[in-house]
């Protein structure tokens, strides 16, 4: 029988870092999962194993490859009194055994959860009083005769196990595991395993989790008391969702987080600059772009230009049923000879409400085939934009669902549609519209510019004051990318010429590389779980150090296509040790570029002297960002002042095409979202997002770009990149390695708006006021005139005439004006301070927010509003980046809350429950107005509409308390309900003048103090 505790006999002879011994030194609760987050390189491994040594209990350590499963075994070696306590061997469990977590989670079939639905379905029935045979032939009857509600069914089933994954039965789960990982299972409990260590539990969001749940309920089914440690260097996304719900319910909320700044500035990580390169497709991908782009304008322009065409957009825009709300008297009241029809506003405002989307797709769309239009008009200004490629594929979609598919003679036509729209990456069915994989998206993602570029990169590095001190890895998605539907299209339209040297991929890309003369001169060397390359020239001197590192004898054979490239067999050498082997080769000098696959030089790959990476993947997620980037960061004993440059490359659609595809930029900004890095606009701060990476200049130069504007340009990005990237050592002084800090965070909004346009957020001068000062100024001409024609008592009867004037002033102030001259200067005064708007606006939504929910109290002085103007590297001139709003104090959940809201207010319109009306007036167009309300619609500026947040809008109370704050902090406001007819009319006419649009959305950042 083994020893009860037999871990904690281990021990530790080195030393701690700060944070490790902060862990350590805490008292997690012993019957709750213990949670931990900490960047690639922080020693995540040694806190797991000294967690589970003074728990002293037996252990498993779960891994997601074997590349990792070996480091947690040699580290725990380390600790070990004898190194026979630590097995890797599946059927003979230690004190603690390392495994990965495929070894445990072989299933049956794939599709491990939906086995468990039809399971759960099958016990249904039996329950119901059929017998287990007759609800076998039901479920097999059901799924050959009727799919389609099988399916149906699966789905519901599928969705509730997977929010119970981690509390589901273990007897449902024995039934869809593999018997070879039953029988694991059943050894590990069978060795009184009671510790669980996750490594890189952030993959734990499908039937890992279902299986690591499994385990934890055998060992506490045979009297054992299960402790979970996860460990990762990055959470998975909320916007997982179900998935995400599987993960929190599995190891809860995060016990301790040690953020990559911390570590960077402890010492314990590299200091690091990430990058962005942008590319173009080249001549042969913009040719194929070119087609697709021809193709749906005109697909798009002949369908939508005829009258059919037209009508359906009329039809969109103007749907013929009843608006909601009101009374018959006042829907008949709103269009002469059409009783009970609703005005053309009302129709327009309940198109936006059902179908946001289609509606601005139409709207855009209308104004391109039939400018002219009547309803033109009344569209919201914020589809003034041209039509872009989703527009017309909205469009296309819906048009053809609508008109052509109901009508057999329509079929051709449905057809022609439905095979362009696959084109396009969409799915269409007489279901609907399904998104699929996109070859346009896949002809960027994987351009043959991107190779090109990191070539370009490596290129520069190499030009730098410490080009010789350059190690780089240049990582891709796959060896072959299997989606090669748009790069045939390229190649097609090259007249069969691949100017990428085949596929996209790993081999691609090494192919490329290793035919540029000044690369060559680096040794690249290329490396998959299935490919080792060098180049010819360089295996007569490599070949015998690689042998003698992997201690096996190596064969070469030239590429029958490119005899400059070699393959090298290693018949014995699994692909773990030979990435170890090129690893120490690279430590070593003898070679300095690698090129391979995310898979095997993503995470848990350790190359201290690789100081630059070359990202041509596709990935965007907080995990894989993150787990790539921290491939540089790892200390290098050769260069104690390292520092790490990490390149994205993005390939972006050139203004010259006019194919609206955002999806590269859209990736860069998410990756950028999980980063933290140096301002490239003020190195003393450290934040989250793009601008860490871009300066002010260049993220207008990338609006322009995504806008097609023709003076922007990758490589216009490019240079200004390359002229403001300081030397690295300057990088590593910036960081400020070893000077303390606080550790906290704090949220922040980014504002960009122009000087014209910035909020005041104050009414201008009511009819009133404008009806004294007119009556003044009248008077003031009249006695003028007759006085110049008089030629006599000139000055007697100007002064007359002002006392006369002031007397009117005074009456106007005495009936209610002060207020007027109060408001017009304040708005005058915050023309000219837009952050006192800012600001106001801010206290409103904390204190609206502390009233609902209690949270932290914020006053002015809590409330920073900072305005950058900075001059541009490149050009010298003045560039406004706007304003940023940050609050201090608080919890960072309480910023996060009350930063979300504001971002709302200063938004586009879109689906708000209330508005706020912050312009007296109107634009009431009814004809029950009076004629002096429409003199005043003609004569004052339109009001301007204010969405509610959504949290404080849920409660029509709290929509209340926010407006009477408003008329507190900011200024008069009138509260709207958007709903009934009314509240429709309002609604587009507040879409029609708002000066935010979805491009103008704000972006929140986190900053590092």
């Amino acid at each position: 029988m083994p020893p009860a505790r037999p871990l904690s006999t281990w021990r530790f002879r080195g030393t701690l870092r700060d944070y490790q011994e902060d862990i350590l030194g805490q008292s997690f609760p012993p019957d709750e999962p213990l949670h931990i987050v900490a960047p690639p390189g922080a020693g995540k491994t040694l806190v797991g194993l000294l967690l589970a040594i003074r728990d002293g209990r037996r252990a498993v350590a779960l891994t997601p490859t074997t590349t990792i499963r070996h480091q947690w075994a040699a580290t725990a070696r380390e600790l070990a009194t004898d190194p026979d306590q630590v097995s890797e061997d599946t059927a003979a469990p230690a004190d603690l055994t390392v495994m990965t977590y495929q070894a445990l989670s072989v299933v049956r079939s794939d599709d491990a959860v939906g086995d468990l639905a039809r399971v759960q379905w099958h016990d249904e029935l039996t329950e119901a009083g059929r017998t287990t045979e007759s609800a076998e032939a039901f479920l097999n009857a059901l799924q050959e005769e009727n799919p389609r509600e099988y399916r149906s069914g699966l789905r519901r089933r599928h969705r509730r196990l997977r929010r119970e994954l981690v509390r589901s039965d273990p007897s449902q789960v024995a039934q869809v595991l593999h018997p070879n990982a039953l029988a694991l299972v059943d050894r590990l409990v069978e060795a009184g395993v009671e510790t669980i260590l996750l490594d890189e539990c952030h993959h734990l969001l499908d039937h890992w989790a279902l299986v690591v749940g499994y385990l934890r309920a055998r060992i506490a089914a045979a009297g054992g008391t299960p402790h979970l440690i996860g460990l990762t260097a990055t959470l998975p996304s909320p916007d997982d969702g179900t998935a995400y719900d599987n993960y929190t319910g599995l190891l809860g909320d995060v016990d301790y987080e040690i953020p990559t700044p911390a570590v960077v500035r402890e010492g314990n990580l590299a200091p690091y600059r990430d990058l962005v390169w942008f590319t173009e497709p080249t001549a042969a991908e913009q040719d194929f772009l070119r087609r697709h782009e021809e193709q749906l304008t005109a697909l798009a322009h002949e369908m939508m230009s005829t009258e059919e065409g037209v009508g359906y957009l009329v039809e969109t825009l103007q749907p013929e049923e009843e608006c909601p709300g009101g009374d018959a008297a006042d829907r008949g009241a709103t269009d002469r000879g059409n009783a009970g029809r609703p005005s053309a506003d009302q129709r327009l405002a309940a198109a936006f409400r059902d179908d946001l989307p289609l509606a601005e797709s139409c709207s855009r769309m209308l104004r391109q085939i039939s400018p002219r239009h009547d309803l033109i008009r009344l569209l919201p200004t914020v589809t003034a934009s041209p039509a872009t490629t989703e527009d017309a594929l909205v469009v296309l979609g819906r048009f053809a669902q609508r008109r052509l598919l109901a009508d057999p003679s329509r079929r051709a036509d449905w057809e022609r549609v439905r095979t362009t729209l696959a084109d396009f990456g969409y799915q269409l069915t007489d279901r609907g519209i399904r998104r699929g994989r996109d070859p346009v998206d896949s002809v960027l993602a994987h351009s043959c510019a991107k190779d090109a570029a990191a070539v370009q990169i490596l290129r520069h590095e190499l030009s730098r004051e410490d080009g010789h001190r350059m190690r780089a890895v240049v990582v891709c998605d796959f060896a072959v990318h299997g989606n090669q539907r748009g790069h045939r299209g390229a190649t097609a339209a090259a007249g069969g010429s691949d100017p990428g040297n085949g596929p996209a991929g790993a081999l691609r890309a090494f192919a490329t590389l290793a035919a540029d003369p000044a690369i060559a001169a680096l040794r690249p060397v290329l490396v998959t779980a299935q490919h080792l390359r060098m180049r010819t020239a360089d295996a007569g001197e490599l070949m015998p150090q690689l042998a003698e590192h992997l201690q096996v004898e190596l064969r070469a054979e030239p590429l029958p296509a490119d005899p400059e490239i070699s393959v090298i067999e290693a018949p014995t050498a699994s692909a773990y040790k030979v990435v170890r082997a090129i690893s120490a080769m690279v430590s070593e000098g003898q070679l300095r570029v690698i090129v391979g696959t995310r898979g095997l030089l993503g995470e848990g790959w350790d190359c201290p002297a690789i100081n630059t990476l070359v990202d041509l993947t596709a990935v965007a997620t907080s995990s894989a960002t993150q787990q790539l980037r921290g491939r540089t960061l790892r200390l290098d004993p050769q260069w104690p002042g390292k520092v790490a440059h990490n390149w994205g490359v993005a390939c972006v659609v050139p203004p010259r095409l006019r194919l609206d595809h955002g999806g590269e930029i859209s990736r860069v900004r998410r990756r950028h979202q999980h980063l933290w890095g140096l301002s490239t606009d003020d190195d003393t701060a450290i934040i989250t997002g793009l601008r860490h990476s871009l300066t002010v200049e260049q993220e207008l130069m990338l609006t322009r770009l995504v806008a097609r504007d023709r003076g922007a340009s990758a490589e216009r990005l490019n240079e200004v990149t390359l002229t403001r990237l300081p030397e690295r050592a300057q990088t590593y002084r910036q960081w400020r390695v070893g000077e303390p800090y606080t550790g906290a965070e704090r949220e922040t909004l980014e504002l960009a708006p122009s000087e014209e346009t910035a909020p005041s957020f104050v009414s201008p001068p009511t009819l009133a006021a404008l009806v004294v000062m007119g009556i003044g100024l009248l008077l003031a001409l009249i006695r003028l005139t007759a006085d110049t024609f008089l030629r006599a008592h000139v000055l007697p009867n100007v002064t007359q005439f002002i006392l006369g004037f002031l007397a009117l002033v005074a009456v106007y102030m005495a009936l209610g004006g002060w207020r007027q001259v109060r408001d017009l200067r304040r708005s005058l005064r915050r023309r000219a301070w837009p952050a006192d708007s800012y600001r106001a606006v801010t206290l409103t939504v904390a204190e609206t927010l502390h009233g609902m929910h209690g949270g932290a109290y914020y006053d002015p002085a809590d409330v920073s509003v900072r305005r950058h103007v900075i001059a541009a590297p490149v050009t010298g001139t003045l560039v406004t980046s706007g304003y940023d709003i940050s609050l201090q104090g608080g919890s960072l959940a309480d910023q996060r809350l009350v930063i979300d809201a504001v971002a709302e207010v200063f938004g586009p319109v879109e689906r708000p429950r209330f508005l706020l009306r912050v312009a007296r007036g109107g634009r009431r167009t009814e004809r029950r107005a009076s004629a002096a309300q429409r003199f005043a619609d003609r004569v004052l500026p339109p009001p301007q509409y204010i969405p509610v947040p959504g949290m404080i809008a849920r409660r029509q109370e709290n929509a209340r308390k926010f407006t009477e704050l408003w008329k507190q902090h900011v200024g008069p406001a009138t509260l709207v309900e958007v709903r009934g007819n009314d509240a429709l009319e309002i609604l587009a006419d507040a879409r029609r003048h708002s000066v935010a649009t979805a491009a103008d959305k704000p972006h929140r950042r986190r900053e590092w103090l």
